[in-house]
């Protein structure tokens, strides 16, 4: 963190990287981030919670970086404006005309009002993005997981393949959602049956004309689920 810089920015998405975490994983990501930012240079050992953590610290560094170029523009309009009142206030007292011309081309140089009303301009627009930025409403932000879940998915087999998704570097997008619904409806088979034969496969996609003894299999598994009361 910067010198000075009590603070930092979590954004609302994060809750799409650290959903498919055990609450143990998502305290472990906490301390690490709390113990990053105060500069205390923590080490992660665990490869899940390392791919969860480098977008986290990427940001925090974009994040820092535009907070130091903010910070010197500001000091630096800081600094003009002082020059600027300085000068106008020998004006103001001198009472020699030729002194007082003399201060204006010495002092008073073109380039300086420019750099001045630059760096102001440029703050104007900083203020003015963020109030726009605040302003704009946030498009609506699709969860893989929680589709599963709505639509009947047990949360440990939702959990295990994703994970499969993502050792696969599969996108989970709502687009890719869709896809895999449509494929599980042709396939006319209970959604936790294909989530399981995905992970039993180590498959990231489903495609209901895949050939394996399928039905019987189903037949099977909805037959346990509905002995144990299960509602489908």
């Amino acid at each position: 963190m910067a010198d000075n810089k009590k603070s930092f920015v979590l954004y609302t998405d994060l809750i799409g990287r650290i959903e498919h975490l055990t609450n143990e994983e998502k305290g472990m990501l906490l301390q690490h981030l709390l113990e990053y930012v105060n500069d205390l240079n923590p080490v992660l050992e665990d490869r899940i919670l390392i791919g969860v953590w480098k977008p986290i610290e990427q940001q925090l560094k974009r994040d820092l970086k535009k907070f130091e170029q903010v910070k010197s523009k500001r000091s630096d309009a800081g600094k003009r404006s002082a020059e600027l009142r300085a000068l106008k206030k020998v004006k103001q007292n001198s009472t020699n005309p030729t002194s007082v011309e003399s201060v204006e081309q010495s002092s008073t140089n073109p380039t300086v009002s420019d750099n001045d009303n630059d760096n102001v301009n440029d703050n104007d627009n900083v203020i003015n993005n963020k109030k726009e930025n605040i302003v704009k409403e946030k498009p609506k932000r699709f969860y893989f997981y929680k589709e599963l879940i709505k639509l009947g998915g047990e949360e440990s087999l939702v959990r295990d393949w994703l994970m499969v998704r993502k050792n696969k570097r599969a996108t989970n997008t709502e687009t890719a959602f869709n896809n895999f619904m449509i494929q599980v409806k042709k396939s006319q088979r209970d959604l936790n049956f294909v989530l399981r034969l995905c992970v039993s496969n180590s498959w990231s996609s489903f495609n209901h004309s895949w050939e394996y003894d399928g039905k019987r299999k189903n037949a099977q598994y909805i037959k346990k689920q509905q002995k144990q009361n299960i509602v489908f």
